[in-house]
């Protein structure tokens, strides 16, 4: 642990002065710069492919902001992470990149406590000594202001709107990221992962007659209830979903009335995982709030996983999308099992299965995928046999 402390404290000796006169550079203009081993640190190979020993040592990096080192996490870059933002201190709570962090959670210097907008405290971020910082959801006159005070270069990223991932926003932040950090093949092959499972669950719903759904609870700075819903959210397109909220905005986070979802009367509805709990306190306060639902009446409510937490978990999206598909179209997805195919992708994203450590993580407040009774408030997990 010592050995950890020590190397995070003197990140970024042996290059920050190499990197420090390009600080006002494009990024592409820093990798430019790098030298030929660190470029080619990436090796093909599946999308987990772990990435071979080298002899240079890793570019420095620091990561600001909602979502920032996920990103990392996907390229599978920690090993030059110097330092970290209080909120990435707090567990998993619905965030599966953070059970990869392993030690570095815990012993790195904090330089700021995160959060949508917030620059790191300067004289820490000093004291660590990157080669780069990594952000999301800075401006640019933030941009310019910690390159001018800190004397490094800014990578400013970001998966779309927040909490609205836009896939060709995402995936051009990934590639540009990867450049400067030798981990270009790394983001080819997830990126050709996802398309893949994409295109295959395409073909699995191409034919059918859209059924009309509706997810509540999506987070927006925090748990939200049943009301908090998406506009031209991506998991119930890619399910080949009527998304009843696209009836009223064509993207974006929206609070409808109860009396508007009562007119709608989805025959599925979904509940995000994220928002699960809150969802769960309406039912407790109001057992019979939703009980005209036909989705209610019919036991068919389901929970998802969190599909925002300090941005957009990608992988939730893509699991998510399959396991609605899986009730909207049952005869579309014989003997499908949710658990299989989610540690699959979190194969493709982290190399490793990650279901049972996040359900055993959230407990009883994540339960991961599970019908939900919205007169009782019971949650029961899925699969079981015959769900």
């Amino acid at each position: 642990m010592r050995q950890a402390r020590n190397r995070a404290v003197g990140c970024g000796l042996g290059r920050r002065a190499f990197l420090r006169g390009a600080a006002l550079l494009s990024l592409s203009s820093v990798s430019a710069l790098l030298p030929l081993e660190v470029i080619a640190a990436d090796t093909p190979g599946s999308a987990a492919a772990p990435q071979p020993p080298s002899t240079q040592s890793p570019l420095q990096v620091v990561a600001l902001g909602p979502g920032a080192l996920r990103l990392l996490v996907y390229l599978n870059a920690t090993d030059g992470l110097c330092a970290i933002e209080a909120m990435e201190q707090r567990g998993p709570s619905g965030r599966p990149y953070t059970l990869m962090l392993g030690e570095l959670s815990e012993t790195l210097p904090v330089i700021g406590p995160g959060g949508v907008g917030r620059l790191p405290d300067l004289e820490r971020l000093l004291m660590v000594k990157p080669d780069l910082a990594v952000a999301v959801t800075l401006d640019e006159q933030q941009l310019r202001m910690l390159e001018q005070r800190a004397g490094i270069p800014v990578l400013l990223l970001s998966y779309g709107d927040i909490g609205e991932l836009q896939l060709p926003v995402f995936a051009d932040s990934l590639r540009r990221l990867a450049e400067p950090l030798g981990r270009q093949a790394r983001a080819e092959a997830l990126l050709d992962a996802i398309d893949a499972s994409l295109a295959e669950l395409a073909t699995r719903v191409a034919d059918v007659e859209p059924v009309p759904a509706y997810i509540g609870g999506i987070s927006l700075k925090g748990q939200q209830g049943l009301a908090s819903t998406q506009a031209g959210h991506l998991p119930l397109r890619w399910a080949g979903a009527d998304n009843l909220a696209d009836r009223i905005a064509e993207s974006g986070h929206r609070f409808i009335d109860l009396e508007q979802l009562l007119a709608w009367n989805p025959p599925v509805l979904f509940i995000d995982g994220g928002g699960l709990p809150a969802v769960l306190k309406e039912v407790a306060i109001n057992p019979g709030l939703f009980a005209a639902l036909d989705a209610v009446q019919r036991g068919q409510v389901f929970a998802t996983l969190p599909f925002n937490a300090y941005n957009t978990n990608v992988e939730h999206a893509l699991i998510n999308a399959w396991f609605m598909a899986s009730r909207l179209y049952p005869e579309q997805f014989p003997a499908f099992d949710p658990v299989a195919k989610a540690d699959a992708i979190y194969r493709d994203f982290y190399g490793e299965p990650l279901y049972a450590r996040l359900r055993a993580e959230g407990q009883e407040s994540q339960p991961g995928f599970a019908r939900v009774d919205l007169l009782t408030g019971e949650v029961d997990p899925l699969p079981h046999p015959g769900d």
